[in-house]
């Protein structure tokens, strides 16, 4: 009883429930259903296809998507040196970007890829999909899902990180 009192009184203002959260969930859900729509019908943009054509554009949305993925980190890493400032600021601006990871993805790749990518892309959802169905959405009060919900969200985060360092390498270091 008391791990979930103490449990109860850390969770931030910001896990509140309200209507910006259902707006997130709302939006983040139509990006990822036109996402599997677009996966699964093989439907493809054109100009969007020639773009991701060119070094130049892969190069330019592979910075955007990694830059994304670290501003992603740096919520975690404050809250990790015990930074409580500007919480919910930073938690809006989390939630945010997460919600838009499935647009960010599409514009860098229409397709899933092959092996390793394949792999990489469905880490990246599968972390979208944490986030989506967070403690917000998700209302169970047993005692152990937020660890365990936390450390899948963690956890797969800490392995697209290694994935993306495979990727830029296998990228760059052979051409």
């Amino acid at each position: 009883m008391q791990d979930f009192i103490r449990l109860k009184s850390s969770l931030p203002v910001a896990f509140k429930p309200g209507a910006s959260v259902r707006g997130y969930f709302g939006v983040g859900l139509f990006l990822l259903t036109a996402l599997i729509v677009q996966q699964s019908t093989g439907w493809r943009w054109t100009l969007l296809t020639e773009l991701q054509g060119t070094k130049t554009y892969k190069l330019a949305t592979g910075l955007g998507l990694l830059a994304c993925v670290l501003y992603q980190w740096r919520f975690s890493v404050t809250r990790a040196q015990g930074g409580q400032h500007n919480f919910e600021t930073m938690m809006g601006r989390h939630k945010l970007f997460g919600t838009l990871l499935p647009l960010v993805f599409f514009f860098h790749s229409q397709t899933l890829g092959y092996g390793y990518q394949q792999i990489f892309s469905l880490t990246l959802l599968l972390i979208f999909l944490t986030g989506l169905f967070n403690l917000q959405i998700v209302t169970i009060y047993k005692p152990w899902y937020r660890p365990v919900w936390i450390s899948a969200h963690v956890g797969l985060s800490m392995a697209l990180l290694l994935l993306m360092t495979y990727h830029v390498y296998i990228n760059y270091a052979f051409k």
